[in-house]
């Protein structure tokens, strides 16, 4: 398991540049909020936290998200959630980076981004058989690829 993770500490995520704002270890693991910067036509693969719920505030940017099958458009200063055991991704359809504030709860995520750093660094394409490991060993699923990009 990586070390702790540093309070505003910049971690690459597939792309994404996250910021830890308060860290798991903080919160005595209770929750995990986190600043992210998404490229355009950019977004992490779908997912499954099975044990944690997740939600965003936008504050720059559009973004289009995918939270089971809903399909839900957001803008600066809206909130989306993805209750626990939802498959969920989303994707910046803006033509500047989107900005976002991201609490999930409990916490952990931080760590399972520190641990996805090394497997993919920056400047890497993602390997799928290096990053299912890592998504075991965080408790959470890999179940497809990023939103492909609207046409």
């Amino acid at each position: 398991m990586p070390a702790n993770v540093t309070v505003n500490r910049r971690i690459h995520v597939l792309g994404g540049e996250v910021t830890i704002r308060l860290s798991s270890e903080e919160t005595n693991g209770a929750f995990t909020v986190f600043e992210g910067t998404t490229p355009p036509l950019q977004g992490p693969p779908l997912h499954r936290h099975p044990d944690q719920d997740e939600w965003w505030h936008i504050v720059e940017g559009d973004f289009r998200f995918v939270v089971d099958e809903r399909q839900i458009e957001a803008r600066a200063g809206d909130i989306v959630f993805a209750p626990r055991g939802s498959r969920h991704t989303f994707q910046n359809i803006g033509n500047a980076p989107g900005r976002t504030i991201t609490t999930v709860i409990p916490g952990g995520i931080d760590l399972f981004f520190q641990d996805l750093e090394s497997a993919a660094p920056r400047g890497t394409s993602p390997d799928p058989a290096k990053l299912i490991p890592v998504f075991e060993r965080h408790h959470l699923e890999l179940l497809g690829p990023p939103l492909p990009k609207p046409v």
